[in-house]
């Protein structure tokens, strides 16, 4: 490119704009190298690295991690609608009722 003394930073501007370009396309190509190798890896070790964040999802939703356990309140009045319903006996009440307040 000619020095056109009407524009003078112009060969600046081309250096500038090819350090930016060369940058872009380093990021680029190091976005599209980390994905093919964790695409390798995931496969390698039998998962589908196109589903993984929804397989991962459903697990975590199946597992005990999200259930809710019930208060003690709630268990005690639980054993209560057991024993009135004659589900279970008095004694077996008082021994369920015994491990739950010390729990």
């Amino acid at each position: 490119m000619p020095d056109d003394p009407s524009m003078p930073g112009m060969p600046l501007f081309g250096v500038f704009f090819a350090i930016v370009l060369t940058l872009v396309v380093a990021v680029f190509v190091l976005v599209l190298g980390t994905a093919i190798y964790r695409g390798v890896r995931l496969r390698r070790q039998g998962v589908n690295p196109l589903t993984l964040d929804s397989d991962l999802a459903v697990k975590v939703m199946q597992s005990d991690v999200l259930r809710r356990t019930p208060s003690k309140a709630e268990r005690l009045a639980e054993l209560d609608v057991l024993a009135a319903n004659g589900t279970i006996s008095a004694a077996e009440r008082a021994t369920a009722r015994e491990r739950i307040l010390e729990a």
